[in-house]
């Protein structure tokens, strides 16, 4: 794999592990601007930490294990709930949540694609 896509996928699974531990520390963080914080608000963020922190921790370590066990599935899963994000993110008018989704969904998504399609593509060895 191109180291590139390596160093994108990282930064996108970081950044989802730092938004989550950042929005336990002060969920008001990831309201849009103006909006109160109420009291579901902690609990949403706890939740958000407790999928963002073990997914970006599992890709982490997948994407930089020898052979890469797992890659695929935990990149469209990751994938996946980034899309969620974005829709999430659209519907309550947090725009750094939809912008950021859309990135790393984009990224985690068509490496996954980059990845499948080489493997149908390569030859077979003996």
């Amino acid at each position: 794999m191109r180291k590139s896509l390596v160093v994108l996928n990282v930064v996108a699974a970081a950044g989802a592990m730092v938004s989550g531990a950042v929005a336990v520390v002060d969920p008001s963080v990831i309201l849009p601007a103006g909006a109160e914080v109420s009291g579901g608000l902690s609990l949403y963020a706890q939740t958000y930490a407790a999928r963002a922190l073990p997914l970006g921790a599992a890709l982490l370590w997948a994407m930089t294990a020898k052979g890469r066990p797992a890659l695929v599935p935990l990149l469209v899963a990751s994938g996946v709930v980034q899309v969620a994000d974005v829709a999430i993110g659209l519907t309550q008018g947090v725009p750094g949540m939809a912008v950021g989704g859309t990135i790393a969904a984009a990224v985690h998504l068509s490496t996954a694609w980059a990845l499948t399609r080489r493997a149908r593509t390569a030859p077979a060895t003996a």
